[in-house]
């Protein structure tokens, strides 16, 4: 948990705060003074009490270091102590690209190009001394009176670190994750340059090329995105293609938004290629490898802290142990469900051919159901976020089991306007579909017929029912929540087939009463008319 805020005129290892820039769960960021006046911004959290926060502010500290590029802010200085823990960098003045764009439009022309090589060049010496970023996105790119800086390296990793996300969950701002990443591929510079190419649709447009939330993680996985009608659109769209291998490079793409290049097609693929790009060289760039030994002087020879005698004789591994996470309002932990379609839909089929035997009993049973799903969804998002704002503990999910009533009354409160919807919908196409059979217009006034007719009215509006509550108005968390209980189910391929097999034979057995003659139940109902022809 983050300490209190610091008030204005605080000051903190020498510098003064003058106001909060930005906060998450694991602390916050401030502009602050040094003793020359000069601007910096300084992170500070509680890394005692979140190992998570204190391994990533370690990695985000090595990647810095490693790192000497124009687009890459520096570290200027940092403390740990019994009583504060913060890191200081260089202030980048401006606002971020996702604010930029927001205030003032989508970028264009040499404007949108230049956005685009600055970030390119920003990764390029990030995976050039062996680091992936693995959160690419708007927010995390300032746009300073020098060009844009890519910032926040607080999700960076080497090859040889270790993952900080709990299987099944993917590190990184939905949208802007790759689709091979959410597939479960791990993080890497492809994956990187997939994230730029997003960040550049969202700087060319105004708009996430995928959306944004949990609804875009299917979005990008179908790797549709409605390409606009601007140069270099086209190659920028290729590079988006869940295809690796038919996706061109950062200063291919670049090149196109620049009109430098000429468009193919790429052999058999609906992709594209780019022919006479620019090379892939980024001039500027003096990259500090991470095994190399560090000391005090940098790249180009000044030095590199602002307050030396604090690290006099530092090395790479004295300065490993400074601590700092990064802001965690842009970052997501998306937790992913298995998706069983077909799954679903026999058990929509069979609860639907249980309404031509028990209507109201099937309504009750699918409403049912639903509630569920929304629970669950419920419950895992709250685990999620408490996680997201203060560390993954052991009694997160003891204690949201425990309010497990309290998550039922919630989906209940959240899943009544669209329960109200399309139980209003499935009963006005069951009352049709009766009227019609009972009328003569679909159906002849034999007792077989009727019978048939009757029930295949009342199956199609507990059909309509489902369809309403799955596709209806507010019904993203019931069918999230829906594909993470028959995940649960049916972990397996197998286990799901079995359950598929049990949903035919539901539905199969309603058909046989219905055969020989059942009527329908319609408990706690008064008894309907019976479906009796001449």
């Amino acid at each position: 948990m983050a300490r209190r805020a610091l008030d204005p005129g605080v000051s903190i290892g020498g510098y003064v705060v003058e106001h909060q820039l930005g906060a998450g769960g694991s602390g916050q960021v401030y502009l602050v003074r040094d003793g020359a006046g000069l601007p910096a911004a300084l992170k500070r959290v509680d890394a005692q009490h979140d190992e998570v926060a204190a391994e990533r502010l370690r990695r985000e500290v090595r990647a810095l270091m490693a790192i000497r590029h124009p687009a890459v802010p520096r570290v200027r200085d940092a403390e740990l102590d019994d009583d504060e823990t913060f890191v200081v960098f260089e202030f980048i003045e401006g606002e971020s690209l996702a604010v930029e764009v927001a205030q003032r439009g989508p970028l264009v022309g040499e404007d949108l190009a230049f956005c685009a090589e600055r970030i390119a060049g920003a990764l390029e010496a990030a995976h050039a001394a062996g680091l992936v970023h693995r959160d690419v996105t708007p927010s995390n790119v300032m746009m300073s009176p020098d060009g844009a800086v890519l910032i926040d390296f607080g999700l960076s990793h080497r090859a040889d670190d270790d993952r900080l996300t709990r299987e099944g969950l993917v590190s990184g701002t939905s949208g802007y994750v790759a689709p091979e990443v959410i597939d479960g591929a791990e993080p890497g510079a492809v994956a990187d340059r997939w994230s730029w190419a997003a960040t550049v649709a969202y700087a060319m447009t105004g708009e996430a090329p995928f959306g944004t939330g949990n609804s875009a993680i299917r979005r990008t996985l179908q790797g549709k995105w409605k390409v606009p009608d601007i140069p270099g659109a086209d190659v920028l769209a290729a590079a988006l293609d869940r295809d690796l291998e038919a996706r061109p490079g950062m200063r291919d793409v670049i090149a196109a938004l620049r009109g430098a290049t000429t468009v193919v097609p790429h052999e058999s693929l609906s992709v594209t290629t780019v022919m006479d790009a620019a090379p892939h060289s980024s001039s500027g760039t003096a990259v500090l490898p991470v095994d190399a030994g560090w000391t005090e002087d940098d790249a180009d020879g000044s030095d590199a802290w602002d307050d030396a005698d604090s690290l006099e004789g530092a090395t790479r591994d004295d300065f490993d142990q400074f601590l700092l996470s990064p802001s965690d309002e842009v970052v997501e932990d998306v937790e992913l469900s298995a998706r069983r379609p077909f799954l679903v839909a026999a058990w929509a089929i069979a609860a639907s051919a249980g309404a031509m035997l028990a209507p109201v009993v099937a309504a009750a049973a699918i409403t049912t159901a639903a509630l569920v799903a929304r629970t669950v969804y419920t419950r895992s998002e709250a685990i999620r976020q408490a996680r997201a704002r203060r560390g993954e503990r052991r009694l997160d999910a003891v204690l949201h089991t425990v309010g497990v009533p309290w998550h039922v009354v919630r989906a209940l409160v959240e899943l009544l306007p669209s329960l109200i919807a399309a139980t209003a919908i499935g009963v006005g196409a069951s009352a049709l579909g009766w009227w019609l059979v009972s009328s003569g217009a679909v159906a002849t006034d034999a007792r077989e017929a009727q019978a048939w007719g009757h029930a295949v009215a009342l199956a199609v509006g507990a059909l309509v029912f489902v369809g309403a509550l799955w596709w209806g108005l507010w019904s993203f968390r019931t069918r999230e929540g829906a594909y993470r209980v028959t995940e649960a189910l049916a972990p397996t391929t197998g286990v799901s087939a079995a359950w598929i097999v049990v949903a035919l034979i539901v539905a199969g057995s309603a058909a046989v009463a219905v055969y020989v003659g059942a009527e329908p139940w319609w408990w706690p109902l008064p008894q309907m008319p019976q479906t009796v022809g001449p």
